[in-house]
């Protein structure tokens, strides 16, 4: 459509002479990669090799018309979140635009959910806690996730609870990983369950049903 290919045109610079157009290499710089319709006589959207840097670009530039910002006051909001969350600018790449704009426009409340789940998960690598649920940042009640760190300290007292929702924040919630442990102690009866979260959570937590079905889904695409 007219606006896509407006999007599109709008993430290039442009050529700094007509020479560009016949050189044989694309630079990797932001301030000088050359649009594919500049290397090449004939080019379709549905053709371009849409590397990391691309998509990134585009999703910013989207993330930054839904918010009716510059690109710059983008850039400089996202800085903030790198500072608190390092390895969240790889994600990105992954994010929808909406998703990305919703993290620009709450860095404030974003830090204070930071410090709270530090609060509540003490010893735990509360980065990749939120890199792994990142529904941390925005969306989940920092009430009710209190209320279930409590509930899965009794639940598993025998378990270091900090650092098992560190990698599994799916156990959040709560009523559907207790569902888990019955069917688990259901389908394998005499097995210690406590013993099988340690050595092989896996084979319990892909038993989990609600709206995580299971752990790896969570965990390779966190925006959905």
């Amino acid at each position: 459509s007219r606006q896509q290919k407006a999007t599109l045109e709008h993430i290039f610079q442009p050529a700094v002479d007509g020479s560009s157009s016949n050189s044989s290499s694309i630079s990797s710089s932001a301030s000088t990669i050359q649009a594919p319709w500049a290397v090449s006589w004939q080019m379709s959207e549905r053709n371009i090799m849409w590397s990391d840097e691309l998509k990134l670009r585009l999703i910013k530039r989207i993330a930054s018309q839904e918010l009716q910002v510059s690109e710059d006051e983008l850039e400089d909001r996202l800085q903030q979140l790198y500072n608190l969350l390092p390895d969240l600018a790889s994600r990105l790449v992954k994010a929808p635009p909406k998703r990305v704009a919703q993290l620009a426009a709450n860095t404030d409340s974003i830090a204070a959910r930071l410090l709270r789940l530090r609060d509540i998960f003490p010893q735990a690598n509360t980065s990749n806690m939120v890199n792994n649920r990142l529904t941390l940042l925005l969306d989940d009640d920092m009430e009710a996730v209190a209320a279930a760190a409590e509930r899965l300290r009794q639940l598993l007292p025998q378990i270091h609870v900090d650092r098992f929702v560190e990698a599994f924040p799916l156990v959040l919630d709560v009523d559907d990983f207790e569902l888990a442990l019955e069917d688990a102690r259901r389908i394998m009866p005499g097995t210690d369950i406590t013993q099988m979260l340690r050595s092989n959570p896996d084979m319990i937590l892909s038993l989990q049903k609600g709206k995580n079905l299971i752990p790896y889904d969570q965990i390779d695409n966190p925006w959905s």
